[in-house]
């Protein structure tokens, strides 16, 4: 089956589950933004866990040749088949020669896409997912974003033929993508270089997603944090890590972030809230929570096994 570009959208990826394990050699995590979304838009799409997606912001239009199996997620996502709207968060049998446009009807919010089947996309270094900043993967395996004209083919799974067929996420399982509700922190080890008026002041202020925010990392603008530390050597960086610079203004540390930084960490954004901060777009306000490290344990694997059970329901 071939997968033709009809259009890009503003910034359209193929990302699997990234380039884990590779930071020590040099190579950022990559994978997708939200993590949520993508593992939903596969197991809908009947693929196994990794699959590759596309991962698009803004519309994008493609056209198939065989028949095939799909479905689309995120965060206030559509879908169209053939000019027709169709339901998201639901596996969609799509025909042969058939266009099919998606997106988010919130600009800057993240879309996936999945196609059942082996995707035959180039992997570099172990993964597919591309990475613009690094020159890696893509279709080229060279890190280019996808464009008017690209072509990729997948072998569509044979035992998905059923018409019947269908997986469904009900609404009430789907993620709320708000945010009412506090991004929880897990304080890291410099913690306690941050005075008391320092923590209370990052807690209790409403922060605004600024313009600078892209796959590397998030900056907020609002009440200014600092540490007394001066002299910090660079050292690793994990996903969700909040660095705050000299201007004190906080910045979360994403998918496609270096292996390395040099500023203080007050932290890191639970695993359970990443997915839900990523797709946040500029303009939004967020506030920030700090959260015991056993307690945000026993959240993630409350919900894994949550997401685990419904699956095994919806088979």
């Amino acid at each position: 089956m071939r997968i033709e570009v009809l259009n890009k959208g503003l910034f359209s990826l193929i990302v699997d589950n990234g380039r884990v394990g590779r930071q020590r050699d040099g190579f950022c995590e990559s994978g997708p933004m939200d993590s949520n979304a993508f593992d939903w838009a596969n197991f809908l799409a009947f693929n196994l866990d990794g699959t590759p997606c596309i991962e698009a912001i803004g519309e994008v239009k493609l056209r198939v040749d065989q028949d095939c199996v799909i479905a689309v997620t995120g965060r206030e996502a559509h879908l169209k088949i053939n000019d027709k709207p169709e339901s998201t968060y639901q596996s969609q049998n799509v025909l042969a020669g058939a266009t099919i446009s998606f997106g988010s009807t919130l600009l800057g919010s993240k879309v996936y896409l999945a196609i059942c089947g082996n995707w035959q996309v180039p992997k570099v270094v172990g993964s597919a997912c591309t990475v613009v900043r690094e020159k890696l993967g893509g279709l080229d395996g060279k890190g280019s974003a996808l464009s008017v004209g690209d072509c990729f083919d997948i072998h569509a799974n044979s035992r998905v033929k059923d018409s019947a067929t269908c997986r469904t996420l009900p609404n009430q399982y789907r993620d709320d993508y708000g945010f009412v509700e506090s991004i929880r922190v897990i304080p890291g080890y410099q913690f306690s270089s941050f005075s008391r008026v320092a923590v209370r002041t990052f807690e209790t202020s409403t922060y605004t997603v600024s313009s600078s925010i892209d796959r590397m990392g998030f900056r907020f603008t609002g009440e200014a944090v600092a540490s007394d530390m001066v002299d910090l050597r660079s050292e690793a960086i994990h996903l969700g890590a909040i660095q705050v610079p000299g201007d004190g203004q906080p910045i979360v540390m994403m998918r496609d972030r270096q292996t390395l930084g040099g500023y203080p960490k007050l932290g890191c954004v639970s695993p359970c809230d990443i997915s839900r901060l990523a797709q946040a777009v500029p303009g939004e306000k967020v506030n920030f929570t700090f959260q015991h490290d056993e307690e945000a344990r026993a959240d993630w694997l409350l919900m894994t096994s949550r997401r685990r059970r419904l699956q095994g329901e919806i088979l």
